[in-house]
């Protein structure tokens, strides 16, 4: 077959590419799909290319036959992938965000307690009010706030 026309076969069966796919649960959008559609367009290019005409092809491979063939072509990729190294991967990037986000805590703790002692005593009864969830009215709790708030910003 010439080039044209393999590549017009590939586009003519792009929606059995897409079925397959979706068959497999792989949607667009997702970051494997091109990928994944790449690799059934260039297995039906190698399928059609020792054939002489489109004809001799459609003749001797049926769409169910296609379907088949590029569906357990997928699925077989998709069990090559190890998932004990994504599962690696994924322990030590949470493991690393865990670290992150407890270093940006102590951060924002150090800043905080340097900023309360530069506060007045009064102002520091009210970081304590507020922390320690006295009853406070609403209106109060907005005014402490506000005025913190104010504060803590000057301090920054």
């Amino acid at each position: 077959m010439q080039d044209q026309e393999l590549e017009q076969l590939v586009q003519d069966y792009q929606r059995l590419f897409h079925k397959v796919l979706r068959k497999c649960s792989i949607f667009p959008g997702q970051p494997d799909y091109e990928d994944h559609m790449q690799e059934l367009r260039l297995l039906f290019f190698l399928k059609a290319k020792p054939y002489e005409s489109r004809g001799l092809f459609e003749a001797e491979n049926n769409v169910s036959y296609l379907y088949r063939f590029l569906l357990w072509s997928i699925i077989d990729k998709k069990r090559k992938i190890d998932p004990k190294d994504h599962e690696t991967n994924d322990e030590e990037v949470l493991y690393l965000q865990q670290a992150e986000s407890n270093y940006s805590e102590i951060d924002f703790l150090d800043e905080f307690l340097a900023t309360y002692k530069q506060l007045q005593e009064k102002d520091q009864k009210k970081v304590m009010s507020l922390l320690e969830n006295t009853d406070l009215s609403r209106q109060n709790r907005h005014r402490y706030r506000m005025r913190l708030r104010k504060l803590f910003k000057e301090k920054h």
